[in-house]
């Protein structure tokens, strides 16, 4: 999957993002961002994920607040922090992250929050790169709903989850949203 997605030229990546960003901002649960804060994410380029960027921007420009998770340490969970794509530093892993003196937000004073990984599926379950920092993070409810952001091509029959792994609530491509069932 990594290397079908990573196999895409630049352009048709922009392109593809650009559609799922839009896609993305049309969801009700973004409607009114006023004074919401969206948790996001930088994309790793060189794994072809896709790029929320233009979404987040958005965002912001429609008067939401816009968190960025950092890594604290390896078997913890994300640390949120309000920032600026332009404050953001390197991290652990490579990651492109806020400062830790950046303003940090509680993971339950999110409204939102976009969910990078490999694969995902209709159900809700994802496959991210093995570290399990969003299942620590949103394993406790109340959660803020969780927007799994992929190209279509990483939207699976069936993706393995174990009893540890946190389902995202919708998965949003540049060519759909999969909304997950409610539990009974």
């Amino acid at each position: 999957m990594g290397q079908e997605r990573a196999g895409l030229d630049a352009a048709e990546r922009r392109a593809r993002s650009q559609a799922a960003c839009a896609r993305l901002l049309d969801l009700p649960e973004l409607a009114d961002l006023t004074g919401r804060t969206v948790a996001g994410y930088v994309a790793l380029g060189a794994r072809g994920e896709l790029d929320p960027a233009p979404a987040l921007a958005a965002i912001a420009a429609r008067g939401g607040r816009v968190a960025y998770p950092r890594v604290a340490a390896p078997a913890s969970p994300l640390v949120f922090h309000l920032a600026e794509a332009a404050e953001l530093v390197s991290g652990r892993f490579g990651l492109s992250e806020p400062a830790p003196h950046a303003p940090e937000l509680a993971a339950s004073a999110l409204d939102a929050v976009l969910v990078p990984g490999v694969a995902f599926d209709a159900g809700g379950r994802r496959l991210g790169l093995g570290g399990g920092f969003y299942d620590r993070t949103f394993a406790q409810a109340p959660r803020p709903p969780l927007i799994g952001l992929c190209y279509d091509l990483q939207v699976v029959p069936d993706c393995p989850a174990g009893p540890g792994d946190v389902p995202v609530d919708l998965v949003v491509t540049e060519s759909r949203v999969l909304r997950r069932e409610p539990s009974r």
